[in-house]
């Protein structure tokens, strides 16, 4: 069964993790699903203070449970909806990504709850960056996918920024990833209620995206962002791949980027990645359109 980022990354420092103890930031990744499983809860955030019309709940059957939630996502269009690639794409010995099946996901638009609220959507179609590589034990980059819904939602999308926002911008984090890292691997404790985080964009060759312990498996590369971990504790988890990073413009929202993984094994200790949505812009615009 196919892992996603995170899971591999916690399945490989689960020793260490238990000789340090407990530990204040999110959790992972499901290891046992197919094609991998519940993705990046934000740890040390807190509720979501509004309603975020173009957030997405990426949800499939699991264990009985018809709404159990993968992903998060970002409604761009009336018919389209932004995420991580690797929420819905297996690895392969030769990275070749191994697509999930569209029919076995709906998206819960527009809602702070995802078990209730908001729109319910099916999706009809996956479409994967094509530069996507799905390797188990490293991350390329071009961690980006779209989904094609079965009908227009009545949800507001959000604009996508022109330009990637320069270090030292404000950024918001929101997602229903775990909010421990000793959550992780328990759909039932990923948390009801979306969660946010304000924290900042740092420069791309800040040491600490780059690499954890001297690894750079899961460091940034050519087309991410790299977000920081406020008082070195706080950041996405598992449950928050493919949810949106926000930057403000006026009175509402762009999306600026996609949650792809954390640089390093415990969620909130090191920064996170997130994919530049402007250098997908026209990727994104090509298949959209």
């Amino acid at each position: 069964m196919v892992e996603k980022l995170r899971a591999r990354k916690r399945t490989a420092a689960l020793a260490a993790v238990a000789a340090v103890g407990a530990l204040s930031s999110f959790g992972t990744a499901h290891a046992d699903e197919p094609q991998g499983g519940v993705t990046p809860y934000i740890i040390g955030g807190s509720p979501a203070d509004q309603t975020y019309s173009f957030m997405i709940s990426l949800e499939y059957e699991r264990d009985g449970n018809p709404d159990s939630h993968r992903c998060g996502g970002a409604l761009i269009n009336p018919e389209w909806i932004v995420t991580a690639a690797h929420c819905i794409a297996g690895d392969s010995p030769d990275g070749t990504p191994v697509l999930d099946d569209p029919a076995m996901f709906h998206a819960r638009i527009g809602s702070t709850d995802r078990t209730t609220g908001g729109s319910i959507s099916k999706i009809k179609e996956i479409v994967v960056h094509p530069d996507y590589k799905a390797f188990a034990e490293r991350s390329e980059g071009n961690d980006i996918a779209l989904l094609h819904l079965d009908a227009p939602s009545d949800q507001v999308p959000a604009p996508m920024v022109g330009k990637a926002p320069k270090p030292g911008t404000a950024v918001r984090q929101i997602g229903w990833g775990y909010v421990s890292n000793d959550d992780q691997g328990d759909p039932n404790k990923l948390p009801t209620q979306l969660q946010q985080l304000d924290t900042t964009i740092i420069p791309p060759n800040t040491p600490k995206c780059v690499a954890d312990a001297g690894d750079d498996s899961w460091g940034i590369r050519e087309g991410d962002l790299c977000t920081d971990n406020p008082e070195g504790v706080r950041g996405p988890c598992g449950g928050d791949s493919g949810s949106p990073l926000l930057v403000r413009e006026g009175d509402g929202w762009q999306v600026a980027g996609l949650d792809s993984r954390g640089v390093g094994s415990v969620c909130g200790a090191t920064p996170d990645i997130y994919t530049n949505v402007a250098n997908y812009r026209g990727w994104i615009d090509s298949v959209i359109s």
